[in-house]
């Protein structure tokens, strides 16, 4: 989802990762542009590293209020860090029991199993054994997976195979099949963190999990989204009360023979998606906003535009030569072309 403008994909990293974790999480901070103050208005802040990212609270109010706020904002994120990571989590339950009983991961996967089929296999849950075999979840060095490898999942079922019951509570999974929520699950963290922040009594306030932008309220914040081969930004756009998240090539990759490979793999291949750069998704929630990011990076505009169109979600594509498209609202921030890096 990388998931422009970039805030659990995958959640969290275990410690061998950490330090490369960091570094990433610095490069993604370069995604946000937030113009914080206007006259007339007290805006509080706060940052912590949690989900193996940094987390930014932004809060309109008195101090007072947006200490409490950002109290409870925290509280939050621990608590979805705790239930939806990898480590010792319901997610990592589920992988290793095949079943469980959870209403709040049960919501979870249905959305994520409603977005697979909508968005023609563009976003899927079912990628953690080639991901695990690409090194993108730490558990080895980045690497080309073997031919058995991509061979031993793709017998495995996907997404279809996850079973819902009616009881609303209980999921369970084929053997074999292991899921991962990290490409929605930072965009949902981000939605609750703001929800934590508004029942404290913020009424305009802002939530960065590492990327993934919920905004709430009046105020009308500006973020800017990240070039995806140089430093800085090739545009910025009006947020208010919608959710931003991007997923790029650049978020997390490694080179090998002067190729490319990008994390955000093709749910029909295994392999890296090279149909964009970039993809930025604006929608009413960071859960969409997050998981469709995704979607869009793999099955590019032409595929998805009348869907999400449908869904009154806006969009900005990069592709591979820096051609940039957009939803309607959109065209009047973007140029036609991604402009030459700026220099530091």
């Amino acid at each position: 989802m990388p998931k422009g403008a970039e805030p659990l994909r995958p959640l969290p990293f275990p410690a061998v990762k950490k330090t490369i974790a960091v570094i990433a999480i610095l490069l993604v901070a370069l995604i946000i542009s937030l113009w914080h103050r206007m006259p007339g208005e007290d805006t509080r802040s706060t940052k912590v590293f949690l989900m193996d990212t940094f987390v930014e609270l932004l809060a309109e109010g008195s101090r007072n209020q947006a200490e409490k706020a950002f109290k409870e904002a925290i509280r939050e994120l621990k608590r979805l860090d705790t239930r939806l990571g990898y480590e010792n989590s319901l997610i990592d339950e589920l992988n290793r029991s095949r079943t469980l009983k959870d209403r709040e991961v049960y919501c979870l996967v249905r959305i994520s199993k409603e977005i697979h089929a909508s968005s023609s296999g563009g976003f899927s849950i079912t990628l953690r054994p080639i991901l695990d075999a690409w090194g993108f979840t730490g558990l080895h060095p980045h690497r080309l997976p073997t031919e058995s490898e991509f061979a031993a999942w793709k017998s495995l079922p996907s997404d279809e195979a996850v079973s819902l019951s009616p009881d609303g509570v209980t999921i369970e999974i084929p053997k074999g099949l292991q899921i991962d929520l990290g490409g929605i699950a930072k965009g949902y963290a981000a939605d609750r963190a703001a929800e934590a922040m508004k029942k404290s009594g913020i009424e305009s306030g802002l939530v960065n999990a590492g990327g993934d932008i919920t905004a709430f309220g009046e105020r009308t914040w500006k973020v800017g989204i990240k070039h995806p081969r140089g430093p800085g930004v090739f545009t910025t756009i009006p947020v208010r009360n919608r959710s931003v998240a991007t997923s790029g090539d650049y978020e997390r990759f490694f080179v090998q023979n002067g190729i490319r490979y990008s994390h955000i793999l093709d749910p029909a291949t295994g392999r890296p998606a090279r149909v964009l750069s970039s993809a930025t998704i604006i929608a009413d929630t960071g859960t969409d906003a997050d998981a469709w990011a995704t979607a869009l990076f793999v099955k590019g505009p032409q595929t998805l535009k009348d869907e999400l169109e449908k869904r009154g979600m806006d969009w900005i594509a990069v592709d591979l030569e820096g051609n940039i498209t957009t939803s309607g609202p959109m065209r009047e921030f973007c140029p036609e072309k991604l402009p030459e890096p700026r220099k530091n």
